[in-house]
């Protein structure tokens, strides 16, 4: 984005509003996505996905002027839509752990948006703007092999029409729509506005992007474990206890200073994402003909809500200052853990 402002000339606003472009796109359209794959089947939309975004991103200087850049990115955002719910789907239905499989998934996918910007920055420096486009080489190798070695999946035509399912089970995706939307709010408050925050309290701006990518890969491992968990425990249980735990670890860091502040925002990114890949794994049990679509609404439906409410955090920082703000919005938590134990009672998986 630097880059891109530099280059076009662009004021934030117009920065910003290709940020929503992408994100919107990648965000709103997984649940249709994850419909169609559930009919058409997961393996053309888990290589065809991530070709169309790579090629974008790859040539992403080669777009002459604001507009057609805009439309790229629109479709770099239905690329990556394409991918997330056919990938949960399919890594879903493995036939092994649900939970840790999920985990797995879901964790490639935040370390590499943790690494991915500190490779790039790497990469503008030392070899070029210039020479992108050779990275959609590696790129499309990776994606030549899924050819091979990516399994097939969905792909039943006739199936019960999700919204004619039992009550219930509609009302416990509502229950777990709603714990996603808390969650990636705060996920996204936090993500947005951390480094910020610690560069007001004096640290160094590299201080502020470590403790950010700090906080994505400990949502990684908390993943892997809550995953992990659920599968021993339960869906429901590590839902509702993760959840609550993570409240008084975020309202820890906010008044720590110091090194005790990084150790309680570890702790805080590990219980904030313990849940995400166990809600995912629980809707894809409830509905096992319409994994891709649960797996859309939850993943990507949950995503872009919770986002676009990232103005209004910014709004309630600018009035209250971002320790308040971000206070405000940790209490999220409490409605989504209520929510969690709401969930019916469930058979322990494994």
């Amino acid at each position: 984005m630097p880059l891109i402002i530099e280059r076009m000339g662009l004021s934030l606003a117009l920065a910003g509003a290709l940020s929503s472009a992408r994100m919107v796109a990648a965000s709103f359209a997984q649940p249709l996505a994850g419909h169609l794959a559930d009919r058409l089947g997961y393996k053309f939309f888990l290589l065809f996905g991530p070709a169309v975004t790579c090629a974008v991103m790859s040539l992403i200087f080669r777009f002459p002027g604001y507009f057609a850049l805009g439309a790229a990115l629109l479709l770099a955002g239905l690329g990556t839509a394409a991918f997330h719910p056919a990938g949960a789907a399919l890594a879903g239905s493995g036939g092994g752990p649900r939970g840790y499989a999920m985990s797995v998934f879901i964790a490639g996918g935040t370390v590499g948006a943790a690494l991915g910007p500190l490779f790039i920055g790497w990469f503008a420096e030392e070899v070029g703007v210039p020479y992108m486009d050779w990275l959609l080489l590696p790129a499309l190798a990776t994606l030549a092999l899924g050819l091979f070695f990516v399994p097939g999946g969905g792909g039943v035509a006739h199936r019960e029409r999700l919204l004619s399912l039992p009550r219930a089970q509609l009302w416990t995706l509502a229950l777990l729509w709603g714990i996603a939307v808390l969650r990636a709010l705060v996920g996204i408050a936090y993500r947005s506005f951390l480094a910020v925050l610690l560069v007001e309290r004096g640290a160094p701006l590299a201080v502020g992007g470590a403790a950010l990518a700090l906080f994505a890969i400990s949502g990684a491992v908390g993943g892997i474990v809550g995953g992990r968990l659920s599968d021993r425990l339960g869906r429901k249980y590590v839902i509702g206890t993760s959840l609550i735990a993570a409240i008084p670890a975020l309202y820890a860091f906010l008044y720590a200073r110091g090194a005790v502040a990084i150790l309680f925002l570890s702790v805080s990114g590990l219980l904030l994402m313990a849940s995400n890949p166990v809600s995912v794994a629980y809707a894809q049990e409830l509905f096992p003909e319409h994994q891709g679509t649960v797996s859309g609404v939850l993943l990507g439906l949950s995503w872009g809500l919770g986002a676009l409410m990232a103005p209004l955090i910014g709004h309630l920082g600018d009035i209250w200052g971002l320790e308040r703000a971000l206070a405000l919005v940790s209490a999220a938590l409490l409605p989504a853990a209520f929510a969690a134990f709401l969930l019916p009672a469930e058979e322990f998986p494994n």
